[in-house]
């Protein structure tokens, strides 16, 4: 490989290290991870998979502390980032998948050029060579039972070697010798494998059969467990926003006649904003009363129906009828009297029955056209007309209210916002409006509040109602309080790739003094720090206090007889050096620290 710069030269170099190296920046970004680190905690390998890298640039909280396993690696790390002294080296455990390692850590809190302050993490792995030792020192165990074993053999043999003193002198010097070699031989073999090996670099670990420290016969410094204040916070940026805006509709189709006011302005409630133009309303309202006085006239001749016109005519038509239809009895009759004397022929009879015959058809048509056109005058017809009246008095109302609508005014005191939607146009005189669109809006400046968005990771802390402190470059000095009054069950932006879905969250701010809101303006940057979690009286211990055996948690408290005892424990949210003690422990319990 051609090394062309210092940059490729490091990185070969680090590639190269059986042991693994961390850089972690000190907002808790990692900004480096080598190839033998991420084979240690089983981590995606990047661009040696040829794929993204997903643990450089990540947060070391979202990819440790929210890991099972690391819990103890986690601890030493953020012991040195809160400490910043000097190097510390700790032997650790992690668990990847159903693989436990041993590892030894020695973390550094640095200043670099590069990126500035920094904790750099250097890990070596020593599973092996602590199995090794685990193993050496259960046969150093065996070794030293076979050993006693075998000096209490070689005392029993001298009780038979004074037993038997009637023997030869030569022969008790060759079995004492043989004795003593096996002895030596012995001896020699015990002493080569008790020898202290110095593999984990001066640290003193002594283990009993458990695996664990073994602190009974030493003296460790306690501390008395207190109730004390732990909180945490979560900090965010949003904007700053009214806490009520209202949108300001033109209530007619029309033109902007007059502009009254303009976006930034402070308006009172009632004030005029726009005057629409009302020459098309006009000629509606004339359309209008001419529909109503048709519809009146109708209904009221209806009503009157009896007395009208078409009324009248069918009864004079009537009426016609029956008189023609009496003269035509009248002739029939005669014309039978004549028939009957013999004066006239029998033709003429037969012409007047005819012409009586269709006067009596005439009669009953008429009767019926009568009947036909007072029908006209009740029933559906009748209905009709009153609710045609009633429609056209309606519209003709309607338009008048219009006209009276012409001059649009304040619906709330405060500050006039322009109408800033994808869709929306600048309020121009002549500019056409038709009836429900948005003109501008008017911002309530009593009452602020501030919008931002939440990761869907964090969404779980945020619940209405907690207290939440407001900030801002552009207010210095001013420090606002508020509560969390929305949190959006729905995403307002969709996860992508390398983050999660967001959520919108909504702090008001307390009311406010006059010069509080003097200085406060809409659409400044604001950082809000909402308290998640408040305890008056938690009871905390140094994360290193808390040791992990077989997925519990453990605390050494000190008894009043000056023992020493595991008692297991329940852990609630962790800082930087402790940890919250939920249920175990009681205030003025004397636990065990590490040395």
């Amino acid at each position: 490989m051609n090394l062309n710069t210092d940059a490729d030269t490091n990185r070969a170099i680090l590639d190269s290290l059986s042991d693994g190296v961390l850089v972690i920046h000190r907002d808790g970004l990692i900004k480096m991870a080598s190839p033998s680190f991420r084979r240690m905690f089983d981590l995606p390998r990047g661009e040696e998979d040829g794929e993204e890298d997903k643990v450089v640039g990540r947060n070391f909280h979202d990819l440790f502390l929210l890991s099972e396993g690391f819990d103890e690696f986690t601890d030493a790390v953020l012991t040195t980032a809160a400490e910043r002294g000097e190097a510390r080296r700790q032997i650790t455990q992690i668990r990847t998948g159903d693989e436990v390692r041993f590892l030894t850590v020695t973390s550094t809190a640095i200043d670099t050029a590069t990126h500035g302050a920094a904790v750099l993490v250097v890990v070596s792995d020593i599973t092996e060579i602590r199995e090794l030792r685990e193993t050496e020192v259960r046969q150093a165990a065996l070794i030293e039972d076979q050993l006693s074993k075998l000096k209490t053999a070689y005392r029993d043999l001298e009780s038979r070697n004074e037993a038997l003193s009637a023997l030869s002198k030569r022969v008790r010097t060759v079995r004492g010798g043989a004795t003593l070699f096996v002895v030596g031989l012995f001896l020699a073999i015990g002493t080569w494998y008790l020898r202290p090996l110095d593999l984990f670099g001066g640290v003193d670990i002594s283990l009993n059969e458990t695996g664990f420290e073994d602190i009974s016969e030493t003296v460790r410094p306690t501390l008395s467990v207190t109730p004390q204040n732990f909180s945490s916070t979560l900090d965010l940026r949003g904007t700053l926003s009214p806490e009520r805006v209202m949108d300001v509709v033109s209530p007619i189709e029309g033109h902007v006649k007059e502009i009254y006011a303009d976006p930034g302005d402070v308006v009172s409630e009632g004030d005029a904003l726009v005057e629409l133009d009302t020459g098309a309303l006009t000629t509606e309202l004339r359309q209008a009363e001419i529909e109503h006085i048709r519809a009146r006239d109708r209904l009221d001749e209806l009503e009157d129906w009896e007395s009208g016109s078409e009324v009248v005519r069918a009864r004079r038509a009537l009426r016609r009828a029956q008189v023609a239809g009496d003269d035509s009895e009248q002739k029939l009759a005669n014309a039978q009297f004549l028939i009957s004397r013999g004066l006239i022929p029998a033709s003429q009879l037969e012409e007047a029955e005819r012409a009586h015959e269709s006067r009596k058809f005439d009669v009953e048509e008429a009767e019926r056209e009568l009947e036909a056109v007072r029908a006209k005058g009740v029933g559906e017809s009748l209905q009709v007309a009153i609710l045609q009246a009633k429609t056209a008095e309606e519209r003709l109302r309607a338009q008048q209210e219009k006209l009276t609508m012409s001059q649009v005014r304040a619906p709330i005191a405060g500050v006039v916002i322009a109408d800033e939607g994808p869709q929306s146009k600048p309020l121009t005189r002549g500019r056409a409006v038709t009836q429900g669109e948005r003109l501008l809006s008017i911002a309530d400046m009593d009452r602020f509040s501030v919008v931002t968005t939440i990761d869907e990771v964090d969404l779980h802390k945020v619940k209405p109602g907690q207290q939440a402190w407001i900030t801002g470059p552009g207010f210095p000095g001013l420090r606002v309080p508020g509560r969390v009054d929305h949190v959006s069950q729905r995403a307002v932006r969709s996860a992508r790739q390398g983050g999660g879905s967001q959520f919108e969250v909504i702090v008001i701010l307390d009311e406010l003094g006059e010069d509080e809101r003097n200085r406060l303006r809409v659409g400044m940057s604001a950082f809000m720090t909402i308290v998640v979690y408040d305890r008056p009286s938690a009871l905390l211990v140094p994360i290193s206090a808390v040791e992990q055996r077989e997925g519990k948690k453990w605390i050494q408290v000190l008894k009043p007889d000056n023992l020493y005892e595991f008692r297991e424990v329940e852990t609630g949210l962790t800082s930087l050096d402790s940890v919250e003690i939920l249920d175990g422990l009681s205030p003025g319990d004397q636990i065990v620290l590490p040395q």
